[in-house]
């Protein structure tokens, strides 16, 4: 079993979704130092928390530490797993982020990969959801308005949050 001091090491917030989907498929563990240190707000934030309680649902296995200011955080993945999951996205990113990180992680699940994303599905900086569709892969995508549940974002609009299904059958 790897311990902390055989974990890869990483300082600051840069890329923090590419390593964490990176130490995922290579297996080895990551730490992540000085997140937003020096920053008004440090640590992480609730998009990047989102994506790691995502990370953690589609394995089995994972280690999860963070700080108690989420300056810190050490992951130590598990096997990836897949099967039918529902997750709730954080509505200050796009679902287009967290879709990226499932098409790198999708074909190397034990299991197809089927996932309710609830979110925002377009954004100012994420790519919008119908760009995700590539030909080589079959998606489902269903789009559903609910009222109850506009918010706003406060730091580009406001926009309407959609439940979003999202099927991942890969061609052999």
């Amino acid at each position: 079993m790897a311990t902390q001091a055989h974990s890869l090491s990483y300082a600051g917030c840069n890329f923090l979704r590419q390593r964490l989907v990176l130490s995922t498929l290579s297996g080895r563990p990551v730490k992540i130092r000085k997140i937003r240190a020096r920053d008004d707000n440090p640590g992480l934030r609730d998009f990047e928390a989102s994506f790691i309680r995502l990370l953690d649902k589609i394995t089995n296995g994972s280690r999860i530490e963070i700080n108690q200011t989420g300056t810190t955080l050490y992951y130590q993945p598990g096997l990836l797993y897949g099967g039918s999951l529902e997750h709730d996205c954080s509505v200050l990113r796009g679902i287009g982020y967290y879709l990226e990180g499932l098409l790198c992680l999708a074909p190397f699940m034990k299991h197809p990969l089927k996932i309710v994303l609830r979110g925002v599905t377009n954004d100012q900086v994420d790519p919008s959801v119908s760009i995700e569709a590539k030909p080589w892969c079959d998606f489902s995508f269903v789009s559903h308005y609910n009222s109850m549940s506009e918010k706003k974002v406060s730091h580009v609009y406001s926009y309407s949050v959609f439940l979003l299904l999202f099927i991942l059958r890969f061609r052999g």
